[in-house]
């Protein structure tokens, strides 16, 4: 009861005693929001390319820094076993096509013997089974040669795109095994720029005219190229894409998402909360009205469907009570 009567007296001596602000109009407050967001240059693709066989580096013509173009040698294997094995594998399928042929001769001869009844059916199913068992091995000896000369391909290992050399990962002599990787490549054209926006921010920023990423290497115009369909299940947050229009920035680089709408706001530090609404205190004779604002959320510009003219108090408006009597001090307006 105590502090029913207290706070009833704190809101009484509050109304009645006249409260001192300052306006402004709601006009010289407006202005385009300029919102950004911590960004980071993503390179498209950062592989540490491997070797695809068993052997020995004989050559690694790379060196950390060198810029290298599609398809350029990144290293020599030793590929002597290799290429005896295709060696073998391609007189087992000569071999094996002399069989077939012969088995074709003699299929084609127990037909003709068959017509005359001078063979038996179960010798014309064995020369037919013997001519589909040599076409089978055949193309068993074929798929031996194919893979054979796969894996003499990958004695030079090669660069898959125009890239620049940011590690060699073994020595000349190295024996390495398949998967073991030789060299990490960072590929220099179709960075991206990954952010990590709130709802309200992609909402905004999908209202934006002009996307700029600044950097200390300076500010590079980029465009939205996609919103990842997942949401960050701590942070709340959504993962933008975006692509540079012109020039782009290095690889890892750290910067800014910038934005900036092309409306009048009203900045978040004039927003008041009473009654768990958010809303403005504007000058309404000599008393402060309370203004709800519905679409107004914390900490965020917000549009104001006010004249412009409309005097909103700037200063000692984070005492104020709907209704309460006020005091307008001299202006302190700025250009």
């Amino acid at each position: 009861m105590l502090g029913l009567l207290g706070s009833m007296f704190w809101t009484s001596a509050t109304l009645a005693a006249p409260v001192s602000v300052r306006t402004l109009p709601l006009g010289k407050l407006l202005g385009e929001p300029r919102f950004s967001a911590p960004a980071t240059v993503m390179s498209r693709n950062q592989p540490q390319v491997a070797a695809e066989i068993d052997a020995r580096v004989i050559a690694l013509p790379i060196e950390v820094g060198d810029r290298v173009s599609a398809d350029a040698t990144l290293a020599r294997l030793d590929c002597r076993s290799h290429e005896s094995r295709l060696a073998v594998a391609r007189a087992e399928l000569r071999v094996t096509l002399a069989q077939m042929n012969y088995a074709r001769g003699q299929l084609t001869r127990a037909r003709n013997l068959k017509k005359n009844n001078s063979i038996s059916d179960e010798l014309l199913d064995q020369r037919r089974t013997d001519l589909e068992t040599r076409q089978a091995e055949a193309d068993a000896r074929r798929e031996a040669v194919n893979q054979a000369a796969i894996d003499v391909g990958h004695c030079e290992i090669r660069a898959p795109f125009d890239a620049v050399v940011t590690e060699r990962l073994v020595s000349v002599g190295t024996f390495v095994s398949r998967g073991t990787a030789i060299a990490g490549l960072l590929e220099m054209v179709g960075q991206e720029i990954s952010a990590s926006l709130r709802q309200n921010e992609i909402t905004r920023l999908q209202e934006a005219e002009e996307l700029v990423f600044e950097a200390a290497s300076g500010r590079f115009p980029v465009r939205l190229r996609a919103l990842l369909p997942a949401l960050d299940t701590l942070a709340r947050t959504r993962e933008a894409r975006l692509t540079f229009v012109n020039e782009a920035a290095l690889p890892g680089t750290a910067g800014r998402l910038v934005w900036q709408l092309d409306r009048q706001l009203l900045p978040a530090d004039y927003l008041v909360r009473r009654d768990d609404r958010l809303g403005v205190f504007v000058l309404n004779g000599e008393r402060a009205q309370f203004i709800a604002i519905p679409h107004a959320l914390e900490g965020q510009p917000c549009e104001v469907d006010l004249p412009s003219d409309t005097r909103l108090i700037t200063d000692g408006r984070q005492i104020l009570v709907d209704g309460q009597e006020v005091t307008v001090s001299p202006p302190r307006e700025q250009p």
